[in-house]
């Protein structure tokens, strides 16, 4: 019985790679090119209207190759996704494969595509019942090119007024990392904002053991879980008018009805607790550690894109020193990530292996700051040292945040340095990183974006090339 050919739909911004890759193909048996989108705007309508069994994804400029792939799995989870990982990145392949991923390790022939078509599923049927109307399917898939778009406007915002989104990582526990960010979000929450106030959000993505409200001395009720419960509970009302059993519903199959999820950006103030001295809102932790058993990626993803379209102007999340499903989401959902360590042996070693891993996966290096806490005045390693250690540019700065008497007295007191008249070292240098990640001027935030952008990208079909690509 012969088989028929799995429509693949080629992605990446190289014209001339695609072509060749059109010309390989052309006499396969498992693969027939439907078609090939080399600009960006056109990948999800491309999507929609093709409708293939196989996406190929390669790199555009106006994203990252880990976000594409994520994105395109969360809005058409019934089309198999391909990415690409060097040889020598067995760890960064695990990562994306937990974005529900096919990884193809360079150099990539033809027939390796093919074994993929092999072996990935029919295409299924997306659910015909949405949780909130979207009107046509041309209109559900253009918000979801919409909301992809990294510089669109916000809804709720004017276009003058971006939405800065923030990552506090740190592959260390017990550096600071929940510290600092408390205080970014308390020294964004009192920052002017022309017409008002910043509105900020903090989202504790420590889904074990967060503490992010602890260190505020807030309520844990409601919290991020609390939510989740009530997304859970709209996807299994959607499956029940289906006539489905809800306990026989695969994880694929959710992350397709949770695909046609709309939630509206007000949704949001049900979830959250407010900092009362500072206007903070905070979207907390689960009370309970087995709660987060029940948090999914398509939970996770569904939130965080309502966040994206919200009115605040400042988001930032604080994560778990892991690599868990959450904290992948988190480093690819924002624009600018906080590497926290301290001057420590296994904290530096565990940035360095978390910055080689990056790089190898073609992560712009540009997204992130490095943040050194607990400074003293002497230590072992030099920032010099550190820096050569971590193979930072000449013109990229690795900032330190000195360790004093008020920043052991601001958290055993849950009272933020950012709300009291201290002018301690500590809270001077946590300002100056605010300004850093936020510029103030226009000049100094035009500095940030084109050189986040200036970098030039290697396209995905360019892999195929004789001698295949290299580290850089």
């Amino acid at each position: 019985m012969q088989t028929c050919p799995k429509g693949l739909l080629l992605v990446d911004e190289d014209e001339k790679c695609t072509s060749d890759l059109v010309e390989q193909l052309v006499e396969s048996h498992y693969v027939k090119v439907c078609g090939v989108v080399n600009e960006y705007k056109e990948i999800f309508h491309t999507l929609q209207t093709k409708q293939p069994d196989i996406v190929l994804v390669g790199v555009f400029r106006e994203t990252e190759l880990g976000l594409l792939c994520h994105q395109i799995r969360f809005y058409f989870p019934t089309i198999t996704c391909i990415a690409a990982c060097d040889l020598h990145v067995t760890q960064w392949e695990a990562l994306i494969k937990n974005l529900g991923v096919f990884v193809l390790q360079k150099p990539i022939s033809p027939s390796m595509i093919e074994m993929v078509a092999m072996q990935s599923p029919s295409q299924g049927i997306v659910p015909s019942m949405t949780i909130q109307p979207l009107n046509t399917p041309k209109q559900q898939f253009a918000q979801a090119s919409e909301i992809a778009t990294r510089h669109l406007s916000v809804a709720g915002l004017s276009q003058e007024q971006h939405q800065h989104l923030i990552t506090v990582y740190g592959p260390k526990g017990g550096v600071g990392k929940t510290f600092l960010s408390r205080e970014l979000a308390i020294y964004y929450s009192l920052q002017p904002l022309e017409g008002g106030k910043n509105r900020v959000l903090a989202i504790d993505f420590n889904l074990d053991l967060g503490t992010f409200a602890t260190s505020l001395n807030l309520p844990r009720t409601p919290n991020l879980f609390t939510w989740v419960q009530d997304i859970q509970d709209r996807l299994i009302q959607v499956v029940q008018r289906d006539g489905r059993d809800p306990d026989f519903i695969s994880h694929e199959e959710w992350q397709e009805y949770a695909a046609s999820m709309a939630l509206h950006p007000e949704e949001i103030e049900r979830y959250i607790v407010i900092h009362p001295e500072s206007g903070l809102h905070v979207l907390t932790s689960p009370r309970d550690i087995r709660q987060s058993f029940e948090i999914k990626d398509y939970h996770l993803y569904i939130i965080l894109e309502t966040i994206k379209r919200s009115v605040y102007n400042v988001v930032l999340i604080d994560t778990a020193p892991d690599t868990t499903d959450a904290t992948i989401q988190a480093l690819f959902f924002t624009e600018r990530v906080v590497m926290v360590g301290s001057p420590v042996v296994d904290a530096i070693e565990n940035i360095h292996r978390i910055l080689k891993l990056l790089r190898e996966a073609e992560y712009p290096e540009q997204k992130i700051q490095i943040c050194m806490n607990r400074l003293q005045k002497r230590e072992m390693f030099t920032l010099e040292e550190m820096k050569a250690y971590f193979q930072l540019h000449p013109s990229q700065t690795l900032l330190t945040i000195p360790d004093d008497d008020e920043v052991k007295r601001s958290i055993n007191t849950g009272t933020p340095l950012m709300l009291t008249a201290s002018r301690s070292q500590a809270k001077l240098a946590i300002e100056k990183l605010g300004q850093v990640l936020i510029p103030r001027s226009e000049k100094d935030e035009q500095f940030f974006d084109d050189s986040t952008h200036s970098r030039k990208r290697t396209g995905l079909f360019k892999w195929f090339s004789k001698g295949g690509w290299g580290l850089r």
